[in-house]
């Protein structure tokens, strides 16, 4: 039986990160997916992400997101392909809207952030002041805004494709389309058993599964986990198309007034090639919880599209009708208060899993993976701290 230093079990955002940097620092690596990434079924699709510098989930998290677009960067001048692409970000905030992703004064988080690490910053302080530079969103008195400079939108099929790329260039072993059954410490590392009654031995095992991590860990850390079913929209531009091109349009995240006492948000992204396409805004779903393997993949057109044009698209986006251009549904897999984990799996220090989404995790996984492949080769990462997000800090970050 082949033994691996390390096996990295999902090939998505974090997996196929942590995959690229293990296998270009020399170590033997197997990474596995149950699917062939990029994909559809999980968390990392849908053509774009936001990524931010200034990060108003913490400032914990900032030191990932600037550590992230410096490899972005290096993975573009090794594959040719443009994967990031700097135009801001655009962050819009109410006097009532201050909660998003489970954060108080989110608003005022990316403020500091910014301030301590030096990221450049433009402030809107009033409706007026961003009406006359972004008239295609329909503000209302008491808003305010902050664009964060070093902030864009991320191509997400091109991401993940560079890191697997990069990963066998350096040697390292992928096995797409095959499902993981098992991960158990044995006495010569961890066994990893496949749905084709193949068997792996490693020194250490990373688990990033995304939605089915919470399958693999120890049964007493599920609970912290919740799965949750996201849809994308597309709408179509009826007028002003320009005010959306990169150049007068930033990714943009509005916190919206509170709608029966609950924080609501929309985000969004610039219009990219033909305004056929449509436009890329949409809201976030807080629930129900779903199981990975049989989530709905429909997107309804009256209960789901048309609620969300009317509810959350018409009155901020004037620009933009009801046409739907095109749909498509993700996952998040959520931890408690919308935090990162990344710890030891309590049954062996040889496995390692990582959850870092909650629904804003794609921008930090490049510098993930490193810190992961390091943690994993040499016991500690040497770019970034992970311990914010182990699972003593939540348990604290929850009291």
């Amino acid at each position: 039986m082949t033994k691996y230093d390390v096996i990295v079990v999902g090939l998505g955002a974090v997996g196929g990160a942590a995959t690229c940097h293990l296998a270009r620092s020399g170590a033997k690596v197997l990474g596995i997916d149950r699917f062939s990434p990029p994909h559809s079924h999980g968390s990392s699709h849908g053509d774009t992400r936001i990524t931010r510098s200034a990060i108003g989930e913490g400032v914990e998290y900032s030191e990932l997101a600037l550590r992230s677009h410096a490899l972005w960067r290096e993975f573009e001048a090794l594959t040719g392909q443009t994967l990031f692409v700097r135009n801001g970000c655009l962050t819009i905030s109410g006097a009532d809207a201050v909660v998003m992703h489970d954060v108080d004064d989110f608003f005022a988080n990316v403020e500091t952030a910014a301030q301590r690490f030096n990221i450049p910053t433009r402030t809107f302080g009033d409706a007026a002041a961003i009406s006359a530079r972004y008239p295609q969103f329909a503000v209302q008195p008491g808003d305010k805004a902050i664009l964060d400079e070093e902030a864009g939108l991320l191509y997400v099929e091109r991401c993940v494709t560079a890191t697997l790329e990069l990963a066998a260039q350096a040697g390292a072993q992928l096995m797409r389309d095959t499902q993981v059954m098992q991960i158990e410490p044995s006495s010569s590392g961890v066994e990893v058993a496949t749905g084709d009654n193949q068997r792996f031995t490693a020194d250490r095992v990373l688990i990033a599964a995304g939605a089915w991590l919470p399958g693999f860990v120890a049964a007493e850390l599920s609970r912290h986990f919740t799965v949750t079913r996201q849809v994308l929209h597309w709408f179509e531009i009826e007028s002003n198309p320009e005010r959306f091109r990169p150049e007068n349009c930033p990714v943009f995240i509005w916190q919206l007034p509170r709608r029966g006492g609950v924080a609501s948000s929309i985000y969004g992204f610039p219009l990219e090639g033909d305004a056929s396409n449509g436009l890329k805004v949409t809201h976030e779903e807080s629930g129900p919880a779903t199981d990975p393997d049989h989530v709905n993949r429909t997107v309804d057109p009256v209960t789901e599209t048309e609620r969300t044009y009317r509810a959350y698209i018409e009155p901020f986006l004037p620009d933009l009708g009801p046409r739907c251009v095109r749909t498509a549904t993700c996952l998040y897999t959520r931890v408690d208060r919308s935090r990162f984990v990344i710890d030891h799996d309590p049954r062996s220090e040889r496995i390692l899993f990582a959850s870092p989404c909650s629904g804003h995790g794609f921008k930090h996984s490049a510098a993930l993976g490193e810190a992961l492949a390091e943690q994993l080769t040499r016991g500690q990462p040497q770019h970034v701290d992970l311990s914010p997000f182990r699972l003593e800090r939540l348990a604290a970050y929850l009291r």
